[in-house]
């Protein structure tokens, strides 16, 4: 799709695909590029700024026969383009575990022949004839209708991509859905997205919350698991003796899973006290108040 990252800002389509295996997970990575694009490093700022455009009829669809819009069903979640968090030009984005009940309104735009041929931040191929979307947290692949508010059209959409990253626009569309909305030619329109079919999965966890409450850290993308699980870390020491003291001063105080486990750093051993796995962001935001309250130094929320 399109970002750094090293995935997922709007040109005409408001989107940035990032580069396949080497720019991470929430990325895609072209198959057979045109010429004139191997002067740009796929994903780069010079890449972003290649304007993007409609076919001009030099690209044709992947798939034969009439394109039709996608049937909405639960599927199982893409196995990339779900880690919980990504970023983007600084910006933190939670990928949601479910979008069932998901119905918001705002700005859409559209993207076309400069993706065309490129890998999706779910690893599908973009094919701009196609009925499909990208957005920036909704779980992949999730089915939506698209209406838009100015003339009433609407069409049911595959999104199976990240983005948009430009301020304020909500999805961004495939060029074949934006023409059956009426808006490829001013290139963004006002319209209603309603989840028709999203993979369920329980327990939500807010991201912004979580940087408020403590220290976020944010691993690689290519390193992250999807569905990665939350802790909060309290410490880490070279002395075992230091790390088993606080874990028992932790266990007097909390009611949830004490761990201590070792990692190399810099060629030193050293034992993370960590709480956890928890359930969900507001646990962790009660713990990291806790441990204020208490002054148990300065923990920070991981996901592993």
């Amino acid at each position: 799709m399109k970002v750094k990252m090293t995935s997922n800002t709007v040109i005409t389509s408001s989107k940035v695909m990032l580069a396949g295996l080497g720019l991470l997970l929430v990325s895609a990575c072209t198959t057979t590029p045109p010429a004139e694009e191997y002067e740009y490093e796929y994903g780069s700022p010079a890449d972003r700024l290649r304007p993007d455009y409609a076919p001009d009829g030099t690209k044709r669809p992947f798939t034969n026969g009439p394109i039709a819009e996608p049937t909405p069903r639960v599927e199982e979640k893409s196995g990339l383009g779900n880690p919980p968090y990504y970023e983007v030009d600084g910006v933190v984005y939670h990928v949601m575990d479910s979008g069932n009940g998901y119905k918001d309104a705002g700005v859409a735009s559209w993207y076309g022949q400069k993706f065309h041929g490129r890998r999706t931040s779910s690893g599908e191929v973009y094919d701009m004839y196609q009925f499909t979307a990208a957005h920036k947290t909704l779980p992949l692949p999730s089915y939506a209708r698209v209406t838009n508010l100015d003339n009433g059209q609407s069409v049911i959409v595959k999104i199976n991509d990240r983005g948009p990253f430009k301020k304020n626009r909500i999805i961004d569309l495939s060029y074949a859905a934006a023409k059956k909305l009426g808006y490829m030619d001013q290139g963004t329109a006002r319209v209603e997205v309603e989840v028709l079919a999203s993979p369920r999965n329980a327990g939500q966890v807010n991201a912004s919350q979580l940087a408020q409450a403590g220290e976020l850290e944010l691993p690689p993308m290519d390193e992250q698991k999807d569905n990665a699980q939350l802790f909060v870390q309290v410490g880490a020491f070279a002395d075992p003796l230091r790390a088993d003291t606080l874990a028992a001063r932790l266990r007097d105080h909390f009611g949830q899973p004490i761990s201590i486990s070792g990692v190399d750093v810099n060629g030193q051993t050293l034992q993370r006290v960590r709480i956890g796995p928890l359930r969900d962001a507001r646990t962790a935001e009660n713990i990291l108040r806790q441990l204020n309250e208490y002054n148990f130094g300065t923990p920070k929320v991981v996901t592993e």
